[in-house]
């Protein structure tokens, strides 16, 4: 098994007490037609998700809506988690890996890139083919599911029309800094300014997002 004991919690802390989200290390795309070099295909690729984690939800969520459950695998992690990070181990909703055997999601890190020393993170999709990591952004991988796999499944829900990608994408960047990593940024802040700034964008953008909901249910459509 993979040495998992010092790669979980890298330092993501500036100077200045701000946090600072490690870049996503995986961002390979499948394809339907196979032209990115991996192949949509029933079977082949595997989702490794946890329950307590917020990012992982959104693709458990949309491998639901978008019928692709025996399309892609997936298994949930132990939410329970120590510095070797997220394990796999049999229990009330979550289970031991039944693709490969690992004990520990970072063993899936290491088998992919060896030298790799960043944080060990959920979501990821696993290539059962190459037995490698293809991606771990649940942005990239809500974009996977919602196009790539459409001659797999009977459902014709498609969650980001062509038309409204440009204004979804000016969302989905603000909301993503100001308030899915914006939680992070104040939780994790180790200084008052940093707290504060972190805090003061959140709730700002929280009442920007309240004043167009009160006009529409939807952000789109």
């Amino acid at each position: 098994m993979a040495d998992v004991s010092t790669a979980q919690f890298p330092d993501e802390q500036t100077e200045q007490g701000q946090f600072v989200r490690q870049q996503d290390a995986f961002r390979e795309k499948v394809t339907a037609d196979g032209s990115s070099g991996f192949a949509a295909q029933v079977g082949r690729y595997h989702l490794y998700v946890s329950l307590a984690c917020p990012w992982a939800h959104r693709t458990i969520i949309f491998r639901r809506l978008k019928q692709l459950e025996e399309v892609i695998g997936m298994t949930v992690v132990d939410p329970v988690r120590d510095e070797r990070g997220w394990a796999f181990r049999e229990g009330p909703g979550h289970s031991k890996d039944p693709v490969n055997g690992f004990e520990f999601l970072a063993e899936a890190y290491v088998a992919t890139d060896p030298s790799y020393q960043g944080r060990v993170t959920v979501p990821v999709l696993w290539d059962k083919q190459t037995r490698r990591i293809i991606n771990n952004s649940d942005d990239d991988l809500l974009r996977i599911l919602n196009d790539e796999f459409n001659a797999f499944t009977t459902s014709d829900l498609d969650l980001c029309p062509m038309e409204y990608r440009p204004a979804i994408d000016r969302l989905n960047e603000l909301i993503y800094e100001k308030v899915n990593n914006g939680v992070y940024r104040a939780g994790f802040a180790t200084a008052q300014g940093a707290y504060e700034e972190a805090a003061y964008a959140l709730f700002e953008t929280l009442d920007q997002l309240d004043g167009m909901l009160s006009e529409r249910r939807y952000l789109f459509g």
